[in-house]
């Protein structure tokens, strides 16, 4: 639309020029012919020169006769000098003066046979003025009729995309909470029916993805945990027993912790692989619950500092899956810690925030990419304890975000409010 109007601009103001210019040519053709008239009327058979009363010239005429010699009329002093210089003109003659008055020279004769010119003025100040005017009248137009169109578009663009976007944040919604709505548009006939048969199939493709996962993961923790209990359970019988040297009681006491936290992150997994909404919609938690569970895992040589009386929301999760998003977070500060550990909740709009800081050498820059990747270590461990806790975090809607503090590390648990 700008550019039509840009174009409709240039079109009008070329021709408000064209008819500005015609219309001067015209009124000094029309007043040459009435001067002339005159002349010719005046004029006598044998007479040896021009005739013309004075008072028949109006200001802004000059005849000349037909040896340039001013006869008769008047005109602008700063055009003078060019009027002279066409008393002689042998053809009708147009000459702009400065730039707001052009002269005509016109040569005539006479019916009994007297030669002359007449050269006549015309102020274009009133056209230049009507052109500006209407040039601006023009630019106002085309601002108002360019606005106008992009309120026009803007909201007949809204109004058709609008359905796109709700169908979109549908979908986005039901893929994370709620695999089994549909759109059910029926057969399509437009581009909106298509859509909705499009993102059906998608969600049908992403609940088939999601459940096939969570049966995996179901299967594999099931058949890992047999053998587990039994590694465990081994383990505490011989320890039961005694006679063993130390190297071996220290050897079972590892074969036994090993087992036990391979027990937790199996039983993490089977409850990820549940379905987490259906639990937190009948089970919440507040901040205050997971810190008190958290606290007696911190050792008795590191300072702990908790900061959670400003948290007073429920979160939406049970606070069993809750600790098992938060505790590797603990873990990985009492792991890196030099003293002190800080614990500290805050209620955010939609999310409870839980912070675990602490004053240990902080996280390579290298590592800050992929520090939730399973196997990323920089203390040469497994890698598995960052990379779970994300997972359960994200089963449960939040997320677990790395700090920038001074020195030390720090993450931030965000989980969404009941």
């Amino acid at each position: 639309m700008a550019a039509v109007m840009v174009g409709v601009g240039i079109g009008i103001q070329m021709l408000l020029s064209y008819t500005a210019q015609r219309d001067i040519d015209r009124v000094l053709a029309e007043r040459a012919d009435a001067v002339i008239a005159v002349a010719d009327a005046r004029s006598t058979p044998g007479g040896t020169g021009l005739d013309v009363p004075a008072d028949a010239i109006e200001p802004g005429v000059r005849v000349y006769d037909d040896h340039g010699h001013p006869v008769a009329g008047s005109i602008e002093q700063e055009a003078r000098d060019a009027a002279d210089d066409l008393a002689t003109a042998p053809a009708p003659t147009t000459v702009e003066v400065g730039e707001r008055i052009r002269l005509l020279a016109e040569p005539f004769t006479t019916a009994h046979g007297q030669r002359g010119v007449v050269v006549v003025s015309q102020d274009t100040s009133p056209y230049e003025r009507a052109e500006a005017d209407a040039l601006a009248a023009t630019i106002a137009i085309g601002l108002l009729v360019v606005g106008l169109a992009a309120v026009i578009a803007r909201r007949v663009t809204t109004q058709a995309l609008a359905p796109v976007t709700q169908m979109a944040e549908r979908a986005a919604e039901w893929s994370e909470h709620d695999l089994a709505h549909r759109f059910d548009l029926g057969p399509a006939h437009d581009e909106l029916g298509q859509l909705g048969e499009t993102l059906d199939r998608l969600l049908d493709r992403v609940a088939m993805a999601i459940r096939s996962e969570q049966r995996l993961t179901s299967e594999l923790a099931h058949e890992l945990r047999t053998p587990l209990t039994a590694v465990q359970g081994s383990a505490d019988l011989a320890l039961l027993r005694g006679g063993a040297d130390d190297a071996t009681r220290a050897d079972l006491v590892e074969i036994s912790r090993a087992a036990r936290a391979m027990a937790e992150v199996i039983t993490t997994l089977v409850d990820v692989a549940r379905d987490p909404s259906a639990a937190a919609a009948s089970a919440t938690c507040r901040a205050r619950d997971v810190v008190d569970a958290l606290r007696q895992s911190v050792p008795a040589g590191l300072d702990l500092v908790e900061d959670i009386g400003g948290s007073s929301a429920r979160i939406a999760g049970p606070r069993t899956l809750v600790l098992r998003a938060v505790a590797p977070v603990l873990d990985n500060a009492i792991a890196h810690a030099g003293s002190t550990i800080r614990i500290r909740a805050t209620d955010l709009p939609h999310a409870v925030e839980i912070s675990i800081d602490d004053d240990g050498p902080g996280i390579d820059a290298r590592m800050r990419e992929r520090v939730f990747d399973v196997g990323a270590s920089g203390s040469g461990g497994t890698g598995l304890g960052l990379g779970i806790a994300q997972r359960v975090a994200r089963s449960l809607g939040g997320e677990i975000v790395v700090g920038t503090p001074a020195a030390g590390a720090s993450f931030a648990v965000r989980l969404p409010r009941a």
